[in-house]
């Protein structure tokens, strides 16, 4: 297994879409519909790469990244949203978004975009443990 990768989605078809395509390129999906849900997840998993869908029941995804970003902040975060009008790329840059995409999406780029977040997130854990030493 490559890495584990939590997507955060109200609609069942996307959530099974993600776990499809990442399990076939090595990844473990772990999916949540709502915020309070991943936020459980997070607790007991170590994940640093996250799609949120920004508009969930409850918590949408830019309170829910801010929430994140608390406590893990070198996680790499994605927005995704089938609702841009609703949500400005700005509010979702100061929410802690890396990255924002809207839907359809394009799950081959996605899978790309992935292989790349997790190289950085081991480029920068390597470099954070040569700080502790």
């Amino acid at each position: 297994m490559k890495g584990k990768i939590l997507v955060v989605d109200d609609e069942d078809s996307i959530r099974e879409l993600f776990s499809v395509v990442f399990a076939e390129a090595g990844y473990e999906v772990i999916a949540a519909e709502g915020g309070t849900e991943a936020l459980k997840i997070l607790q007991l998993e170590d994940i640093d790469v996250i799609f949120l869908d920004l508009k969930l029941f409850g918590m949408n995804g830019i309170e829910l990244c801010h929430q994140i970003r608390e406590t893990k902040p070198i996680s790499i975060i994605y927005a995704m949203t089938g609702w841009s009008p609703l949500f400005e790329i700005e509010e979702c840059r100061e929410a802690g978004f890396d990255d924002y995409f809207e839907k359809p999406l394009d799950m081959d780029m996605l899978v790309n975009l992935v292989e790349d977040a997790f190289a950085r997130l081991t480029r920068w854990k390597k470099h954070s443990n040569k700080l502790k030493a």
